[in-house]
């Protein structure tokens, strides 16, 4: 028997004595079974410390939350008693809840509206060619540098009703309009929904633009031999060619803005009259004002479900986009 590439693959190695010859063969021993699961050990070794990463960041909250949820517990208190699924029932029957699911939805999808359309008429705009497109394309980024707490109080700090530069402007310029936006029950909801797209358009920007450079200069160049106008080059070319990274962006912007605290909370705190008060709003309040863990722990499962509803939505129309234009 000879030992060579084929043995080598088949874990078959020679025993310490391989160069002694009995009669003219040499000795074989059986592979071990480190021999044989080293790859599959160490590969998994390796794994480890992502899976346990994995499930002390998401793993063990997710169960901590559904756990609290169950219970009736203060926040400064270490009794619980178990309660079963009232609090689930408190919570989907409060008049707050079904405003707040309201606002969150005008706020998630008001805001992913102007995102989507703003982030890629630029991207469009800036993937073209003209002179300082690199300074351009750097200065897009400035709103998304900016941190949510510098960029929600300077906005605050400019509709000011006393020293607001943007407040005054509106007050002289005589268009009918309330002057402090975050004030007004009308305007409070459109504000909060414009400083959170103007911190956030530029991502779009990016995602956009890098997929834009990503489309074969080719099929533009072909569509212009058959007399393609730029609309019939964006319909049939550019837009088939974005909507699965729209899809993917907007599942993630979705998200990002179904939880976002910040900008509300540092703008409005949910009013006036509870017009702005979104769900991650709701949960500080049941949780910080009313001390009501449970309640807290509650509302934040029902915002986890119907996130996982929404991400399942988004990605089986990823799926058919994958398919349709493959």
């Amino acid at each position: 028997m000879r030992h060579g590439k084929w043995g080598r693959r088949m874990g078959v190695t020679p025993s310490a004595s391989a160069n002694t010859k009995n009669g003219g063969a040499t000795t074989y021993r059986a592979p071990s079974w480190w021999d044989i699961h080293q790859d599959r050990v160490v590969g998994f070794l390796l794994f480890m410390p992502l899976v346990t990463l994995i499930i002390g960041l998401t793993v063990y909250p997710i169960f901590t939350v559904l756990r609290a949820s169950l219970f009736q517990q203060g926040l400064y208190s270490q009794v619980t008693t178990f309660v079963g699924l009232r609090n689930f029932i408190t919570v989907a029957q409060s008049e707050a809840f079904l405003r707040s699911v309201g606002n969150t939805l005008v706020f998630t999808f008001g805001g992913l509206a102007i995102q989507m359309v703003v982030g890629l008429l630029i991207a469009l705009l800036v993937h073209s060619k003209f002179p300082l497109r690199a300074p351009v394309r750097g200065a897009m980024l400035f709103s998304y540098l900016v941190p949510y707490v510098v960029a929600a109080l300077t906005w605050r700090f400019m509709m000011s009703d006393a020293t607001g530069i943007l407040n005054y402007l509106i007050r002289t310029s005589g268009l009918g309009i309330p002057a402090s936006w975050f004030g007004s029950t009308d305007y409070a909801m459109l504000g909060v929904i414009l400083v959170n797209s103007w911190k956030n358009f530029p991502f779009m920007v990016l995602v956009f633009l890098a997929q834009l450079q990503s489309i074969d200069p080719q099929l533009y160049e072909a569509g212009a031999v058959d007399g393609t106008t730029r609309w019939s080059a964006f319909r049939h070319i550019t837009f088939p060619s974005l909507l699965p990274i729209i899809l993917v962006v907007g599942m993630l912007r979705t998200i990002w803005n179904f939880n976002n605290f910040e900008v509300v909370f540092l703008l409005t705190q949910g009013g006036p009259l509870g017009r702005t008060e979104t769900l991650p709003l709701l949960i500080y309040r049941f949780i910080f004002g009313e001390f009501s863990l449970g309640r807290g722990a509650a509302l934040a499962v029902f915002v986890f479900l119907i996130l996982v509803a929404m991400s399942l939505v988004y990605w089986r129309l990823y799926e058919r986009a994958q398919g349709k234009f493959e």
